[in-house]
C-alpha cells in the first residue's frame, strides 16, 4: 500500500473562535477524557485548530477523521469517528513557540496493524542558545479495532541549534519502513549520517527500540 502524506495547515484564531472551532468544542464538551474536559473547561487564551481531515483507518469504507488542536500552550491531537463521535486524543509535548504538526505518514506496518507518524515540531526556545526540534509520535490500529488506538513518543527527528557564540547547525534525520527480520511487519527505520535507530512494533502499542 503507498502510504499517504497528510499536511496539516494551521488556522491561527485569536480571541473569537471560528464556527469550526465552536463545533469542535461542542462535539467534545461531553466525550473527552477527564484531563481533556478540564482542559476544555478552561478559557482559552489562545487557540489553533486545523479542518477535519478525513482518512478510513479501519477499511470499512467510511472515513474517520484526525484534528490538531492547540490551546494555551498544550497540544492535542483528536481522534473521531467516522459519525464525529470521539474516537481518542493524545497530548504532545511542546518545548517552545511555534509548535505544530506539520505532516503525517501513513503506511500499514503489516497485514494487521495501521501505522501513522506524527511529524511535530515541538517549538522554538530562545535563551543563551536557539533551539528548535522535530519530534516522531508513532500511532499504531491493530486489527482495524478503533476502540484501541495506540501512541507512542519517538525519536527527535530534526534539530536546529544556534549557540551563543555563534555556532549553527542542523540535524535532519530519514526515516523508512522496512521488515528488517522478514516476518510480514515493518519497523521504522529513522537513520543520521552512519547512525540509526530502529523502532520494532510488538502489538498493542508496545514498541522496542534498538
Amino acid at each position: 500500500m503507498r502510504f499517504l502524506l497528510l499536511t496539516l495547515s494551521i488556522l491561527t484564531i485569536f480571541s473569537a473562535y471560528s464556527q469550526d472551532e465552536r463545533s469542535f468544542r461542542e462535539l467534545f464538551s461531553a466525550e473527552l477524557d477527564k484531563e481533556v474536559r478540564d482542559e476544555v473547561a478552561e478559557d482559552a487564551k489562545y487557540v489553533v485548530t486545523t479542518p477535519l481531515y478525513k482518512i478510513d483507518l479501519d477499511g470499512d469504507f467510511r472515513k474517520e477523521s484526525i484534528f490538531y488542536e492547540f490551546k494555551d500552550g498544550k497540544s492535542w491531537i483528536h481522534f473521531l469517528n467516522y459519525d464525529e463521535t470521539r474516537l481518542k486524543s493524545f497530548k504532545l509535548e511542546v518545548n517552545g513557540y511555534g509548535a505544530k504538526v506539520y505532516k503525517v505518514r501513513v503506511r500499514n506496518l503489516s497485514k494487521d496493524t495501521l501505522g501513522l507518524v506524527f511529524f511535530f515540531y515541538e517549538g522554538l526556545t530562545k535563551y543563551t542558545e536557539i533551539n528548535s526540534t522535530v519530534r516522531l509520535y508513532f500511532v499504531t490500529i491493530d486489527n482495524k479495532d478503533l476502540s484501541k488506538i495506540y501512541m507512542e513518543k519517538g525519536p527527535i527527528f530534526w534539530e536546529e541549534k544556534r549557540t551563543h557564540q555563534g555556532h549553527y547547525f542542523q540535524r535532519p534525520n530519514e526515516l523508512s519502513f522496512v521488515d528488517f527480520n522478514k516476518n510480514g511487519t515493518k519497523e521504522i527505520l529513522v537513520k543520521q549520517g552512519n547512525t540509526a535507530n530502529v523502532f520494532m512494533y510488538l502489538k498493542r502499542g508496545k514498541w522496542l527500540k534498538f
